[in-house]
């Protein structure tokens, strides 16, 4: 359990049951922890309530983290410093690893991606061609002959083949994000025309 305590020139402080082993330097420790040591023990050993606990440990009075760049930096807990007030929880900031770093990014993309397939609409061919209809007028033919005039020839292939070919299309594929600059679509458009086309 959480509990607050008042320390005089601090105010009061969460301290959360994090506790000190001042013989062997462990800290960090938890209630289970200090009971633990104490369970083969060939003494009763009387709890106090709220917990408090005996030698050699110490309740650490929580201290909040220091700023620092989560994108570069994580704080670490060292170990408490033993202060007129008690002991009071450190704490030290330092350069994420490599391996810290990638995961980040890895995390990044991920979400991105996750972002994206959340957005992503996929309708069937003729619910496209309608709402391209329904609400810009465009037709069949003027997408291939849009697809026709790309200059690449295997770029002009590859779209012909991937629009002639699909049942479905995606409100985020490349061949669609590529016929939409070409129609002069604008992101919003896509959105309206994918909405629309579902309810067809």
């Amino acid at each position: 359990m959480a509990r607050y305590w008042h320390t005089p020139g601090i105010g009061y402080q969460l301290r959360i049951n994090m506790f000190y082993n001042t013989e062997t330097g462990d800290f960090g420790l938890t209630e289970g922890d200090v009971r633990s040591y104490f369970a083969q023990s060939e003494f009763l050993i009387v709890w106090p309530e709220p917990f408090a606990p005996h030698e050699p440990f110490a309740a650490v009075i929580a201290t909040e983290r220091p700023a620092h760049n989560p994108a570069t930096h994580k704080a670490v807990e060292i170990a408490p410093k033993d202060t007129p007030d008690g002991w009071l929880q450190q704490w030290k900031v330092v350069k994420l690893t490599q391996v810290e770093l990638a995961q980040i990014e890895a995390d990044r993309l991920a979400a991105l991606q996750a972002a994206k397939d959340a957005a992503r609409i996929t309708v069937t061919k003729r619910q496209a061609l309608l709402a391209l209809f329904d609400l810009k007028g465009i037709k069949g033919d003027q997408i291939d002959a849009m697809i026709g005039s790309i200059p690449d020839e295997d770029a002009r292939y590859r779209a012909k083949v991937d629009w002639d070919g699909s049942a479905a299309i995606e409100s985020d594929s490349p061949t669609m994000l590529m016929l939409a600059a070409g129609l002069g679509l604008s992101e919003a458009d896509l959105e309206l025309l994918f909405g629309y086309a579902q309810a067809l």
